[in-house]
């Protein structure tokens, strides 16, 4: 898409990537650019028990917290689909390969997801590392981003994504536009 402020259609947009890529950046400039409302999960329903969960729950308790986060995003997102189009910072993606890289085994049925919106485009927004590390002691680390460091799980939380084959967006440039121009058009 060249030029145009406004999509013809309503779309659905996920943007996945480690924490520090630039995820939301690029989302609120997408949003931004193609008049789309710009959507991060989990859903605020659930934020105010986040770090209470995130710090003291069971793994797969978690998953499953976070999955119903996901469900709530769907259903929110939805709605917002009614009238413009949504960019999303992480989705269900995010759940399934966290959880898979710090080694919760994901045994759930197919029909649990069908409910689910899937997203018209999903794109992995990658960094070059010493950048992404930058950033996000720029902008102060999070419980999971010192969980992830401590754990060092951020290369094969990575190699989880890559396993769906997501069209990679580079953000190492201090430029986000460039990373936007990318997805404008391929949207």
């Amino acid at each position: 898409m060249k030029n145009r402020e406004k999509l013809p259609q309503k779309v659905f947009i996920a943007l996945e990537g480690l924490s520090g890529s630039g995820k939301t950046t690029i989302g609120q400039l997408v949003a931004e650019q193609i008049g789309a409302g710009f959507y991060k999960t989990p859903a605020p329903l659930f934020n105010s028990i986040r770090n209470e969960i995130d710090q003291a729950a069971d793994a797969t308790a978690r998953l499953f917290f976070y999955l119903a986060g996901v469900m709530q995003a769907s259903a929110e997102i939805s709605n917002i689909l009614k009238t413009k189009s949504v960019v999303c910072d992480r989705y269900l993606l995010a759940t399934l390969c966290y959880h898979r890289t710090i080694g919760v085994t994901i045994d759930i049925p197919d029909f649990v997801f069908e409910p689910l919106l899937k997203p018209d485009h999903t794109f992995l927004i990658t960094c070059e590392e010493t950048k992404r590390i930058s950033r996000l002691y720029k902008r102060g680390l999070s419980y999971n981003d010192i969980q992830e460091q401590s754990l060092q799980i951020e290369q094969r939380f990575l190699f989880e994504y890559r396993r769906y084959h997501l069209v990679e967006i580079d953000n190492s440039s201090d430029d986000p536009t460039m990373a936007v121009g990318a997805i404008l058009h391929l949207i």
